[in-house]
């Protein structure tokens, strides 16, 4: 037999369920500090800069405004070819999946950005394999890991 709902006992049954823990700066830290694939380099509250797999990393969050940026620099941009930045535009649509190449101050990085408060652990332990893998494979495959989507040429 099909279970019917109505608006209030969807309100309630959702009320009810068990909201997950926020994620906090100091908990992101910790994951960071616990790896071992790590090594942390620096460290001030809300900036953790350190290497992963051998690439140097940079964790920030601001818990005033629930973000937090995971990134690590490349290059500089403008000594890019065209072909190169159209291929980073192309990359950040069908292949870098979470992870995205962004630029600063003529710095081409990885990245990734997500509200703080409600990044799970495994989607920020996944980040930072997908931040790795983008930027291990600039100019190659442009790739931050496991998903690729396709398109037609």
């Amino acid at each position: 037999m099909k279970k019917t709902h109505t608006l209030k006992s969807l309100v309630e049954e959702k009320a009810s369920q068990k909201q997950a823990p926020l994620m906090t700066q100091d908990e992101l830290t910790n994951i960071v500090k616990s790896s071992i694939h790590t090594e942390v380099l620096e460290e001030q509250k809300g900036y953790l800069v350190f290497n992963y797999l051998g690439k140097k990393m940079a964790l920030l969050s601001d818990v005033a405004h629930d973000r937090m940026r995971i990134i690590t620099p490349i290059t500089k941009y403008s000594t890019l070819a065209p072909s190169i930045k159209d291929n980073l535009m192309q990359a950040n649509f069908h292949s870098a999946l979470d992870a995205r190449y962004a630029v600063s101050e003529d710095v081409l990085y990885a990245a990734f950005i997500h509200p703080l408060g409600s990044l799970p652990q495994s989607e920020f332990e996944n980040a930072l394999r997908q931040v790795f893998n983008l930027a291990a494979s600039f100019g190659k495959t442009y790739s931050s890991g496991q998903l690729e989507f396709t398109h037609k040429k």
